[in-house]
C-alpha cells in the first residue's frame, strides 16, 4: 500500500493516508504491462522469435520497461524505516510484524490465482502433489519443469518475497556499516556502498545468464531474483536520500533538481523507453555476444527508466500539472490500488479468450503457440475488464478482510500513547513515504 506518513519528529502519533500519485504510478505501470503481454499474445508485438514489421508492434515490445518501477517502489517504501533507523536513530523496525504484513500483502491473492489457474487451465497436467506445491511454495520458476499456463507473470512474486525476507538482514548490515558515523553526509555515503554492490550484483547476474555458454539455461536462470535485486536497490537508494532529508532538513541535490524540473526526469524516462524499442543487438538465448550485449543494454535502460519515472513522483516539493493529470485521475488511481490483482490475473484471462486449457477440452499450451488467433483490441479489452473484476473480488473479499483481521497478529502490545498535538503545516510539508 502506498501511504504518506504525518507526525512530529519527536515521536507523536503517525497518520497514514493514501498517496494518489503513487497509486496512479502503479496503475499506469500495471496497464502498460498488461498491454505488453496482450500485444505478444495477439501477435502484434515485434519479438525476436516472431518479428512483426509494424510501428505498434515495436512500441509495445518496448513496454517491458514498465515492470521495474514496481521493484523500485518496493525498495523505496519497504527499506525506508530501516534507512530512518540508521540515519536518524528511530527504533528498529520489528522484523516479525514486517514479514507477516508482507506475507498478507502478496500470498493470499497469489494462492487464489494459482489454484484457479491450475484447476481451470492445467487440471489434466496434475501428475503429483508437487505440481501444485511448486507454485504454492513459490519455487515454480526455480525448478526446471514445465511452466504452469496462466501463471507466467508470477515469477515476480518469489522475487519480491525473497527481497522481503532478506531486507531485515540487509538493513542490519547497512546499519553496522554506517550507523556509528557521526556526520550525516558521510553516513549517507556509507549507506550507499552496499546498495551500489547490490546494483552491480544484479548486472553481473544478468551478464552471467546471457553468456554464450549459458544458452540452455538462460531463461531458467534469468528468473532468479539476483538479476532484479539492482532495481530494488535503486529504490533503497531513494529511501536513503529521503531519510537524509528528514534527518538534516537538507534536500539532496537529486531531489532539488526533480522538484524544480520534474518533467525533465519523465523526458529522460521517455528517452530510455525509446532506446529500448529497437532492441537491435541480438536475440536473448541465442548464445552469442550480440545476445549478451542486447540483454545488458536492456538491463541498463530498464534501470534508468524506472528511476527517472519514480524520482519526480517521490521527490519532496515536486509538482507538475502533467504528472497530476496522468497519475491522479480517478480511474488510474483506482487501478493502482488493485494493480497487484490486475497483474496476477491478466494473463490468465488471455488464455481464457484464447480458449486454451483443460476447461475448454484442450491440454493447455503456451500462448506463443497461439499468437495472433485473437486480435489485439478484443483481447486487451477482455483481459483488462476481466482482470479488474477478478482483482476487485480478490481485493475486497479476500485481501482486505484477511489484512484487517490478521495484520496486527505479531505486533507488540504496548500501552496507548498520550495524545499529541497535530503536526504543523511546516511539518506536513516534510511528509515522507512509507510502506505498509
Amino acid at each position: 500500500m502506498a501511504t504518506r506518513t504525518t507526525g512530529k519528529a519527536g515521536g507523536g502519533p503517525i497518520e497514514k493516508t493514501r498517496v494518489p500519485a503513487l497509486d496512479g504510478l502503479r496503475g499506469l505501470c500495471a496497464l502498460a504491462v498488461l498491454v505488453f503481454h496482450v500485444s505478444y499474445s495477439a501477435g502484434v508485438m515485434h519479438h525476436f522469435s516472431d518479428p512483426r514489421d509494424n510501428v505498434w508492434g515495436h512500441l509495445t515490445a518496448g513496454m517491458g520497461v514498465f515492470l521495474p518501477p514496481f521493484f523500485v517502489l518496493s525498495g523505496l517504501m519497504l527499506y525506508l524505516p530501516f534507512a530512518r533507523r540508521t540515519m536518524s536513530g528511530t527504533p528498529k523496525p520489528a522484523v516479525l510484524p514486517f514479514l507477516w504484513r508482507r506475507v498478507l500483502r502478496i500470498v493470499p491473492a497469489f494462492w487464489l490465482v494459482t489454484l484457479v489457474a491450475i484447476g481451470v487451465l492445467n487440471y489434466d497436467k496434475i501428475d503429483s502433489v508437487w505440481y501444485v506445491l511448486r507454485p504454492i511454495l513459490m519455487v515454480h520458476f526455480f525448478v526446471r519443469t514445465e511452466w504452469i499456463v496462466g501463471l507466467e507473470p508470477t515469477w515476480t512474486v518469489p522475487a519480491e518475497m525473497i527481497f522481503y525476507l532478506s531486507l531485515p538482514a540487509v538493513g542490519w548490515l547497512v546499519h553496522k556499516l554506517a550507523g556509528r558515523v557521526e556526520d550525516p553526509a558521510r553516513r549517507m555515503r556509507r549507506m550507499f556502498v552496499p546498495i551500489i554492490a547490490l546494483v552491480l550484483i544484479g548486472a553481473g547476474w544478468t551478464a552471467y545468464c546471457f553468456l554464450p555458454s549459458m544458452t540452455a539455461d538462460v531463461w531458467y536462470l534469468n528468473f532468479f531474483p539476483f538479476g532484479y535485486i539492482g532495481f530494488f536497490a535503486g529504490g533503497m537508494a531513494l529511501a536513503v536520500l529521503t531519510a537524509y532529508a528528514e534527518a538534516t532538513g537538507r534536500t539532496p541535490a537529486l531531489y532539488r533538481v526533480a522538484a524544480k524540473r520534474p518533467l525533465l526526469f519523465w523526458a529522460l524516462a521517455l528517452v530510455a523507453y525509446a532506446l529500448n524499442v529497437p532492441q537491435p543487438f541480438g536475440n536473448p538465448g541465442m548464445g552469442d555476444w550480440g545476445a549478451l550485449t542486447q540483454q545488458m543494454v536492456m538491463h541498463v535502460l530498464f534501470f534508468l527508466f524506472a528511476m527517472f519515472l519514480v524520482i519526480p513522483v517521490v521527490a519532496p516539493g515536486a509538482k507538475s500539472r502533467v504528472m497530476d493529470a496522468v497519475l491522479t485521475n480517478r480511474p488510474i488511481v483506482y487501478l493502482g490500488r488493485i494493480s497487484y490483482g490486475v497483474y496476477l490475473w491478466h494473463v490468465f484471462f488471455v488464455y481464457v479468450i484464447l480458449q486454451d486449457g483443460w476447461i475448454f477440452g484442450k491440454t493447455a499450451v503456451s500462448d506463443a503457440m497461439l499468437r495472433g488467433q485473437v486480435g489485439f483490441w478484443p483481447m486487451v479489452t477482455f483481459s483488462l475488464a476481466t482482470s479488474v473484476v477478478a482483482a476487485m473480488i480478490s481485493h475486497y473479499a479476500l485481501e482486505q478482510p484477511l489484512s484487517r483481521k490478521l495484520r496486527t497478529l505479531f505486533d507488540r502490545r504496548t500501552a496507548p500513547a498520550a495524545p499529541a498535538a497535530p503536526a504543523q503545516p511546516a511539518e506536513r510539508e516534510r511528509d515522507v513515504l512509507t510502506g505498509v
